[in-house]
């Protein structure tokens, strides 16, 4: 069985792992990504552009996912190694994006919670840069307002605004986040369902004008675990427990294997699609347990590594979503749980392809992709890991700066 498809990857000999190339990119990078900076950010790149449509929420620009607060994050990091210099203290910076995106969306009733393209990561970073009564007030009533989003995945729904609740509750301890956390979850756990066809508890998600059973991280099953993962011990006992046999009933159920490699599809409709990405397939289902205290799920999830291996670079470029990056923070990943230098010598493989395809592309493009989850802020902050030999997780789900 094929687990993945070649026209989706691309062909290339290993390239040795080259730090002070790594070192050039990144310094690079930061000096034109700095420079190039206007009044509201950084210009769209015309790939993402295309993406887009009159559908998309205000404030595009500034959001977590292709805006500026995901670029700020990068460049916050790439400064904390020595690379450049931020022209601003955090705190003033995540202010002035959070005032630039309510500029674009004056109304109240305009502005959107999601974690990746609303107001909810912009209004986390500036209370964890400086506590701000108001803003946490406000944070707290969109988290509390989501909790019920009939989507019901990580994106635009509560697995994603609850991480709001999580980064501050884990930052201060305060019950007020800890019972929003429990508020989501409990939400979470209404609409999750067994499939009695599939064996498995599934959530179903009310999505773009369609319902289906998504199951990647990006949209769908693996998603939605990773916050209850994160927040298990704000769990019940009852919930710790179904939590855990679900996820390996899920895990194991769903799971497309063939030999000594493993890949779960993008949805349980129609023909399985198997992509292999961050979004959908084994990269995802491999970030979104980072935090599952699972050991026996570990050789399933080292199946799903080696199909990583075996596809080879995305063909789409980079991308922690959807690309070559996204890739190789998952095989990071399965270094920090095992130790094997083996994955640490292949992501670092991918991140050597896709450094050369950011070059590629701001050759062809005549610019940098200037987004976090699509582009080269992403590939910074996956080339900053690869060269300090750890995984921090994805940036702005297990991390900010």
């Amino acid at each position: 069985m094929i687990l993945f498809s070649p026209t989706r990857h691309v062909a290339l000999p290993p390239e040795a792992w080259d730090p002070g190339r790594v070192r050039t990119w990144l310094e690079r990078w930061a000096a034109e990504t700095l420079a190039a900076r206007d009044r509201q950010g950084w210009p769209m790149h015309p790939r993402d552009a295309s993406d887009s449509d009159e559908s998309d929420p205000p404030g595009l620009l500034q959001c977590l996912y292709l805006g500026a607060c995901g670029v700020w994050l990068a460049l916050a990091r790439v400064a904390a190694a020595g690379f450049c210099r931020l022209p601003a203290s955090l705190p003033e910076i995540f202010a002035q994006v959070l005032e630039d995106h309510h500029s674009c969306s004056p109304g109240a009733g305009e502005r959107v919670p999601s974690w990746f393209l609303g107001e909810s990561a912009l209004l986390t970073f500036c209370c964890l840069a400086r506590p701000d009564a108001q803003r946490a007030d406000r944070l707290a009533e969109m988290i509390r307002g989501n909790r019920a989003s009939p989507t019901r995945e990580a994106l635009w729904g509560a697995p994603g605004t609850m991480l709001g609740a999580l980064f501050l509750h884990e930052a201060t301890g305060d019950e007020r986040w800890a019972e929003l956390i429990r508020d989501s979850a409990a939400a979470l756990w209404e609409s999750w369902v067994h499939d009695e066809a599939r064996g498995a508890w599934l959530w179903e998600q009310d999505l773009y004008g369609r319902r289906v059973h998504y199951l990647g991280a990006g949209h769908g099953w693996a998603g939605n675990l990773y916050p209850l993962w994160r927040a298990r011990a704000l769990l019940s006992p009852e919930q710790q427990a179904q939590l855990r046999a679900r996820t390996l009933q899920g895990l194991e159920r769903l799971a497309v294997i063939d030999g000594d490699l493993a890949n779960w599809p993008a949805q349980t409709e129609l023909s399985p699609k198997l992509l292999v990405q961050w979004c959908h397939g084994a990269p995802g289902m491999i970030t979104s347990l980072r935090h599952a205290e699972l050991p026996e799920a570990l050789p399933l999830l080292l199946q799903g590594a080696r199909l990583i291996v075996a596809a080879g670079p995305l063909a789409k470029g980079v991308g922690l979503c959807h690309g070559t990056d996204g890739n190789g923070a998952a095989l990071l990943e399965v270094y920090r749980r095992t130790q094997d230098a083996f994955w640490i010598e292949r992501a670092r493989e991918l991140a050597m392809w896709a450094l050369a395809q950011s070059e590629a592309e701001l050759h062809r493009a005549g610019q940098w992709r200037y987004s976090l989850w699509t582009g080269d802020a992403g590939l910074a902050c996956f080339l900053l890991d690869c060269l300090d030999g750890q995984s921090r997780g994805m940036p702005g789900l297990d991390s900010l700066w």
